[in-house]
């Protein structure tokens, strides 16, 4: 009698095995992958918040105040509602929601008593939502400064937070 011969293919054994480092390496990276993602998300917010100012800036050159509502056709003047900048109110990619206030904010969330009309300041705020949720608000105002609020208080002064730099 002749042996049979075995049929090639994988066994139970070894396909439980390759799922099981499959599962583990997923483990491993997916996490990874949406800090990263989270982190990349930020320069959203950045990048809407730099155009805002960079606007802001040129309204003031054209109309000598800052505009005081960011959504409507571009115009100055007691007519136009005292300005508008013609901005959205979301981030490109919508995941900060985006306001504009009068005054120079300051680091401790409170408006500076020196400059608190829109013909001294501005103060523009991106606030995150969606997958952005609780990963920290972002400010410029009309000073340069760029804040961030990792913790969402409205205070930009804590120790565990920062200016960002981009």
């Amino acid at each position: 009698m002749t042996r049979q011969s075995r049929n090639s293919g994988f066994t139970l054994i070894e396909l439980m095995i390759v799922v099981v480092i499959i599962g583990v390496l997923v483990s491993i990276a997916y996490p990874s992958y949406q800090k990263h993602m989270t982190t990349t998300r930020r320069t959203d917010a950045q990048s809407a918040l730099l155009q805002i100012a960079s606007q802001q800036e040129r309204f003031f050159t054209e109309c000598n105040y800052y505009a005081t509502t960011l959504t409507g056709t571009r115009a100055c003047g007691a007519s136009a509602g005292n300005g508008v900048l013609n901005f959205t109110v979301t981030s490109p990619d919508g995941h900060y929601a985006l306001s504009l206030s009068q005054g120079v904010l300051l680091a401790d969330g409170t408006t500076s008593t020196t400059c608190s009309t829109w013909s001294c300041g501005f103060s523009a705020v991106a606030l995150p939502g969606g997958r952005q949720a609780g990963d920290g608000r972002f400010m410029i105002n009309s000073l340069g400064q760029k804040f961030w609020d990792r913790n969402n208080d409205g205070d930009y002064a804590d120790t565990s937070e920062s200016k960002w730099t981009k």
